[in-house]
């Protein structure tokens, strides 16, 4: 099923990032996204209490990034991925019970844990798991094929929901919920058959949780390099999470039929596979910086167009390419992070990260769904402008660094 998405050279025989590509397959079949929001209208919710669901579930994960990344380090990576994948098919058994807000509540905060127990653990068990020569560009291409099986698994769900939910019946979009959770459980079956990497001759217990967060609060404080890999991934955040709600909103102003609310997103999720595939090649080309200036520009650029539109047609393809956009950067970020991070505590500096940007992506999510009430092409305008502005504001500060320490 993945042959096709490890080509990338060195990673034919790793088994690791193939077992973990497979089991991201299944837990990222969630049939029920692309008719999210009108199902929850028929519940009874506005869009600014969904885009909130959104928000809380960002905040959830906030709240457990660093608990969740002390854990990982202490437990083991692969124990904690594997709370993930069951917490995640709990959240959806919830979800699919839930009939007031409140619930609906309750299912993202499991779903935020869970979630927040999966963004350290899951790259820190795979980055471990690589030889250690070239690991960054290696792990931007384990990150790459991983990735791409999680859209490999969003093209297959959204495109079966597109024609199960064309007509946007409530009992279909229901249906799309417990197939959802089917394909979650099948992850969670697979993630138990996992093993943790080896461990070096002489190597020592995990440190406790104080030490920990030390070690890894310290990776990011005394590393100015890394500090401004973080600020630029912060500023450049897609929003993919709250994109996840305003495009099926936009689909509806715009008067898109129903059956493009999953087909698009499935076609957008087949861009992302080549996108994700083949990011890292950016890098021997353009270098770090370009690479990361056209992974972080492009989608800055198409929030604005979509904010300008008003044409059903042009919505869906504005969309699709924008969805595949937003799956650029991550590997770069990914790589780059795990480059200049210790391997006693790298779980726990990495849901330090994943908590600074949640922090900022909740915060903005607020100021989001708020506006989405009001305008959606003011929603869009503004995303587009965060990430351009932001972007262009961090490089502009870089080349003056760079133009002082030359003299120039």
């Amino acid at each position: 099923m993945f042959s096709f998405a490890l080509r990338p050279a060195r990673l034919r025989d790793h088994t690791v990032t193939q077992r973990v590509a497979l089991i991201s397959f299944f837990g990222q079949l969630y049939f029920f996204v692309p008719v999210m929001t009108p199902y929850l209208r028929e519940e009874g919710l506005g869009m600014a209490r969904i885009a909130g669901l959104q928000t809380i579930l960002l905040w959830a994960m906030l709240i457990a990034e660093v608990p969740t990344g002390v854990i990982a380090d202490r437990l083991g990576h692969r124990r904690s991925y594997q709370i993930a994948l069951g917490m995640t098919v709990l959240a959806e058994l919830w979800f699919a019970f839930s009939h007031t807000y409140p619930m609906f509540i309750i299912s993202q905060l499991i779903a935020g844990t869970g979630f927040a127990f999966a963004s350290g653990s899951v790259d820190a068990y795979v980055y471990e798991s690589l030889p250690e020569d070239n690991r960054t560009r290696r792990m931007q291409q384990a990150r790459g094929v991983i990735g791409a099986a999680l859209n490999l698994a969003s093209l297959v769900a959204y495109g079966t929901t597109a024609f199960i939910t064309a007509d946007l019946t409530h009992g279909r979009m229901y249906l799309t919920l417990w197939m959802g959770i089917a394909g979650l459980s099948a992850g969670f079956l697979l993630g138990l058959t996992l093993k943790e990497p080896a461990r070096p001759e002489g190597h020592a217990g995990p440190p406790t949780s104080i030490a920990l967060l030390r070690q890894g609060w310290a990776a990011i404080r005394h590393d100015r390099a890394l500090q401004r890999i973080i600020l630029l991934a912060v500023l450049t955040n897609g929003f993919g999470a709250h994109l996840l709600v305003f495009y099926q909103q936009d689909f509806l102003e715009t008067g898109v039929p129903g059956r493009w609310f999953g087909l698009a997103l499935g076609l957008g999720s087949a861009v992302a596979i080549v996108t994700q595939l083949h990011t890292w090649r950016l890098v021997p080309r353009f270098g770090t910086r370009g690479a990361l200036a056209i992974a972080t520009g492009i989608p800055g650029m198409l929030y604005l167009a979509m904010a300008a539109n008003g044409y059903p047609g042009v919505a869906v393809v504005l969309f699709v390419v924008q969805w595949g956009a937003l799956n650029l950067s991550g590997p770069l970020f990914s790589g780059l992070y795990n480059e200049r991070l210790p391997d006693s505590a790298r779980a726990t500096a990495l849901s330090l990260i994943s908590g600074i940007t949640t922090l900022y992506v909740g915060v903005m999510g607020v100021l989001l769904g708020w506006l989405s009430e009001r305008s959606l092409s003011l929603t869009f305008g503004t995303m587009g402008a965060i990430i351009l502005v932001g972007g262009a504001a961090l490089a502009l500060r870089s080349v003056r660094r760079a133009s002082l320490v030359s003299g120039a």
